[in-house]
């Protein structure tokens, strides 16, 4: 949260990016020891996962899943219980776009649209959304944040704004788990189409850059905080040997100079 306050305080302390009420949502966490802590509950707050759920349990029954999730062995010549590693670009594709075709893409625009009682509303809902949505998309961008699965990205409905849970998965932990995360943020078509009539070319687009040419005119605060976590290591550092902890030490030097290389472009 210290590095969302940051970026918080560097928007708001200009002009163009404060015009725009660009900001990070936050909520507090208070450290209790080394292995707890109180997370601060968000009202009105809703995992995007939900909306999925809801619409599985209107539409689809526990046996159509299970069918429709299953790739056709004899089409493609693949056996399921192959590992993904090994499953050729075009199988991945295949299955991927299936998916999307059996998920409606107008969840979340829908569910903005329904929790709004004029059309003004919906208005000042879709921008404060695709604003938020952009920031956090940087922000998430510059420090390597993965695991953005829809139970960790929440809404909140009064504001439309976006808010991330589960900060575990950083500084490019992503690209070291059994499928790689590739992407540099999440904007899958629920997202996108809630961003309005001009997608990602609108509000997002000038709320990304705003929140990015801010954040690399002060890429000094950036890389000062950041700089913290190679002597201050986490909690699960800890019960490793020295030499695994030195060789993550170097992997976070690492990718801090990768964070650095992102803010100086």
């Amino acid at each position: 949260m210290q590095l969302l306050n940051t970026a918080n305080g560097l928007l708001k302390e200009d002009k163009s990016s404060a015009d725009r009420n660009l900001k990070a949502r936050t909520y507090a966490v208070i450290p209790l020891s080394d292995h707890s802590g109180m997370i601060q509950w968000v009202n009105d707050a809703t995992p995007m996962f939900a909306l999925y759920k809801r619409w599985q349990k209107r539409e689809h029954t526990t046996q159509m899943i299970l069918t429709n999730e299953k790739l056709d062995e004899s089409e493609d010549g693949l056996r399921v219980t192959a590992n993904r590693r090994h499953w050729p670009k075009h199988i991945l594709k295949k299955a991927y776009m299936r998916l999307v075709k059996e998920t409606p893409e107008s969840l979340l625009s829908k569910e903005l649209w329904c929790t709004s009682s004029s059309s003004t509303e919906w208005l000042s809902k879709s921008v404060s959304f695709s604003r938020s949505l952009a920031v956090m998309s940087i922000i998430g961008y510059i420090i390597g944040l993965g695991d953005r699965h829809l139970d960790n990205i929440m809404v909140d409905y009064q504001s439309a704004e976006v808010i991330h849970i589960d900060y575990n998965v950083c500084f490019e932990k992503g690209m070291r788990l059994r499928v790689p995360e590739l992407v540099p943020y999440r904007l899958s078509q629920n997202l996108y189409n809630a961003l309005g009539i001009a997608g990602a070319d609108g509000v997002f687009r000038i709320a990304a850059e705003e929140t990015l040419r801010v954040l690399r005119k002060h890429k000094e605060v950036f890389i000062t905080l950041l700089d913290a976590f190679v002597y201050d290591p986490l909690v699960d550092w800890e019960s490793e040997a020295e030499e695994m902890q030195e060789r993550q030490i170097l992997e976070i030097q690492a990718n801090l100079g990768l964070i650095a290389a992102r803010l100086s472009k």
